[in-house]
């Protein structure tokens, strides 16, 4: 009798510790539309300037968080964009561009579930493109480009945890380059040499 319940035991460990490691390997998702905004101010206006921010990748469109879109909102100094005359437009576009074919290690996923090795060496790329109108005429345009490289072996929470690591820092460098470009500058710093 000990015997059966011993063996009901081992498989009920092994059972459950498949299961975990399933859940390791498929957890979490990419989430391309939040970032961690430490350090980044965010404004405490009621609607966003830039209103919804669509992050375009492969052709769909998915809106961003509330907390993003206060970020950029924030970028746009009020003094300098009166909220009565001045809206902006934006809009961020996604790519990704393999650096390296695809591994032998993928064949795997193909004959066995949860294969937990496809590794990958990617280029992730937003570009920001914002447009700013004061009663109705364009007054600001700017484009700006930020790319990661993602490289990762084990598929599941980890690369998802690597891909919205390398999201949320580019989300928190356009936000700061973006907060730049609209700042209130004298014209001769336009021009300033970096060295």
């Amino acid at each position: 009798m000990f015997y059966i319940y011993g063996m009901r035991f081992t498989r009920n460990i092994l059972l459950l510790t498949a299961a975990v490691a399933v859940s390791f390997f498929a957890g979490c998702s990419v989430d391309l539309t939040h970032s961690d905004l430490e350090g980044v101010p965010l404004t405490t206006e009621k609607f966003s300037f830039f209103g919804s921010i669509p992050v375009v990748v492969n052709g769909d469109s998915v809106e961003m968080s509330q907390d993003l879109l206060r970020a950029y909102t924030a970028a746009a100094d009020a003094e300098a964009f009166p909220r009565e005359h001045c809206r902006g437009v934006a809009a961020v576009q996604a790519q990704v561009q393999q650096n390296a074919p695809a591994s032998a290690w993928g064949l795997g996923a193909t004959i066995i579930p949860f294969w937990p090795a496809l590794p990958v060496d990617e280029t992730w790329t937003y570009t920001l493109s914002a447009r700013i109108f004061c009663d109705g005429t364009l007054v600001k345009r700017v484009e700006f480009t930020e790319e990661s490289r993602v490289q990762a072996f084990w598929y599941g929470m980890m690369r998802s945890d690597l891909l919205n690591e390398a999201s949320s820092e580019m989300h928190k460098k356009l936000v700061q380059r973006l907060s730049f470009e609209l700042r209130n500058r004298q014209a001769d710093l336009n021009s300033a040499s970096d060295y």
